[in-house]
């Protein structure tokens, strides 16, 4: 099992104001949603934990490498996916699941970051194996396009892709995990992005997922959104009960949308009831609300990123267990993520004693010894997560 969990389970990373999501399927397959690989050198203190080493550290081996069986990209603005182009040459990666979105941009990619380039570049070699294998090109090879898209019409890029096995449409499941059938223990119900969205702000064209893991009676089940606002947000929930799928919304740990942007349910500064009242109705319990990003300030002045103390308040009203913030929940002493993990017991939250790689310890070390002017790295190693 991934170290440091107790069994099947979400792992949320101190990583400032962006998202980096680790699912713990099994002992050999693990899910890796977003990178935020943020070093923030210009601050005396530091929470934020360097992810890329921690994975290459914790995850499985196969072949004498570490494994991630998937990567999945909600969208590619640089707070979802900075540090994937290390992650790439460091870990092998089974399969990645992105949106049309990352294809919709410029050619030149005027306006995508590095990391993102990296990852389309990616995404297009793996698309065209397909296309030349007339099906799966096997582990290290596998991408999977989620959402609605031209992409595959006669004389476009991918005319010719396996769209049967790798493609996926909001409404419809994923239990395949790096090619083996894993719905025993894994469940993907694609909720977005909508086909009206395709040339929408790239935040409103995230994939959104309620996604299962655990065995059969036991499970634990997570809504993640993306960085959805509040019309998305509730075309989501209207699709839902529309086609009666009012289960696939069901969750226990809901990563809040953007951030925790008070978009999610305030147009202007109204707030819109609805969206909180089905994420309400959607809460099982026990139910826990995660926000990934620096901590809350006390208020928010008009025009400032997210998080928003709004947001947060309005989540606080509804949540069963607890509010949890990646960046409150983390400290310069202790450099810790929120893991949910489904046991015997039933769902367990564990937020103590979390132990770094001692690789993740150096960069970190490294980091903060810059801002405070120095380059080299402690002589010792001492807090951070160390023992």
């Amino acid at each position: 099992m991934f170290a440091d969990v107790k069994g099947p389970s979400f792992i949320f990373w101190p990583v400032g104001t962006g998202d980096t999501t680790t699912i713990v399927v099994s002992e050999t397959e693990v899910v890796q949603i977003d990178i935020n690989d943020k070093q923030m050198a210009d601050e005396e203190g530091n929470e934020h934990i360097p992810i890329v080493d921690e994975l290459v550290v914790k995850l499985p081996k196969k072949n004498g490498k570490p494994y991630l069986s998937c990567f999945i990209l909600t969208h590619p603005d640089l707070d979802h996916c900075r540090g994937f182009a290390d992650l790439l040459n460091r870990v092998t990666i089974g399969e990645i699941w992105h949106t049309p979105r990352i294809f919709r941009e410029y050619e030149d990619a005027c306006d995508l970051s590095d990391d993102a380039k990296v990852f389309r570049k990616e995404a297009h070699r793996r698309a065209t194996l397909a296309i030349k294998n007339n099906g799966d090109p096997g582990s290290g090879n596998r991408v999977r396009i989620i959402g609605y898209s031209e992409l595959f019409k006669p004389g476009e890029r991918y005319e010719g892709f396996p769209q049967q096995q790798f493609y996926t449409r909001p409404g419809q499941e994923v239990t395949a995990l790096d090619g083996a059938d894993a719905r025993n223990r894994f469940h993907v119900f694609v909720h977005a992005p909508f086909k009206q969205g395709l040339a929408d702000a790239r935040n409103e064209t995230s994939l959104a997922m309620r996604i299962i893991i655990g065995s059969p009676g036991n499970t634990l089940r997570g809504l993640f959104l993306g960085d959805l606002s509040f019309p998305t947000l509730m075309q989501v929930f209207e699709e839902t009960h529309a086609h009666n799928n009012e289960p696939m919304l069901e969750w226990n740990v809901l990563l809040s949308p953007h951030h925790c942007s008070k978009k999610a349910m305030y147009e202007g500064d109204v707030l819109q009831d609805e969206v909180m009242q089905e994420f309400a109705d959607s809460q099982l319990s026990p139910g826990y609300i995660v926000a990934s990003s620096n901590e809350f300030k006390h208020s928010n002045n008009p025009g400032d990123n997210p998080p928003h103390r709004k947001a947060r308040n309005r989540y606080e009203e509804i949540v069963d267990e607890a509010f949890l913030c990646t960046g409150e929940v983390s400290t310069p002493d202790q450099v810790q993520p929120i893991i949910f993990s489904v046991t015997a017991k039933g769902i367990e939250l564990d937020i103590e004693d979390y132990v770094m790689s001692e690789s993740a310890v150096t960069t970190l070390a490294t980091a903060i010894a810059k801002a405070q002017g120095n380059n080299a790295p402690p002589a010792t190693k001492v807090g951070f997560g160390a023992e």
